[in-house]
């Protein structure tokens, strides 16, 4: 076997057992990766049924303008986080199967920080979503100032957490 190092079971860097090991057994990561795809696709085709459910219904005369646009921004959340699956999705595979996958630049994996600061940006996203329309469904009072305070809590810590962790020294 000419990848072997001379002794068998460590190299120079340290790490020959661990690394073959390793090597063979990424594929544990299609699980996950398979799941999060069918998860996206359920979510993802779920919401499509929700939305023109919530079209026909407002065509019928059964809601009014002001909760379809509720609904839709509900869907639009809802679509975010099927995104973010599949996101994931990729990403695992991406990471751990086959790095020969064609993507487009923005969507490319260097490693597992990558694929983090991905979904911390769609949760950043999803939370100003969940904020509105929760606003647009007429909350008012107290309870908005607080919800918007603990919602802006989140961004912002998760806005320094990948401004310090999230460094590529690009």
């Amino acid at each position: 076997m000419d990848d072997m190092p001379e002794n068998n079971a460590v190299d120079k860097d340290g790490g020959f057992l661990v690394r073959k090991v390793a090597g063979r057994t990424r594929f544990v990561a299609t699980v996950p990766a398979v799941g999060l795809l069918i998860s996206s696709v359920v979510l993802a085709l779920e919401t499509l049924v929700a939305l023109v459910v919530s079209s026909g219904e407002y065509l019928m005369g059964e809601i009014s303008l002001h909760d379809l646009t509720i609904d839709f921004i509900e869907d639009a959340d809802a679509f975010l986080l099927a995104v973010a699956l599949y996101i994931l999705s990729i990403g695992l595979v991406n990471l751990f199967i086959s790095e020969n996958i064609p993507l487009p630049k923005w969507l490319e994996f260097r490693d597992f920080d990558d694929l983090k600061e991905r979904l911390t940006g769609v949760i950043v996203v999803m939370i100003g979503v969940f904020f509105l329309g929760h606003v647009l469904k007429g909350a008012q009072g107290i309870d908005t100032l607080w919800i918007g305070l603990g919602c802006a809590a989140i961004i912002i810590a998760l806005s320094v957490f990948m401004g310090t962790v999230f460094k590529h020294g690009d």
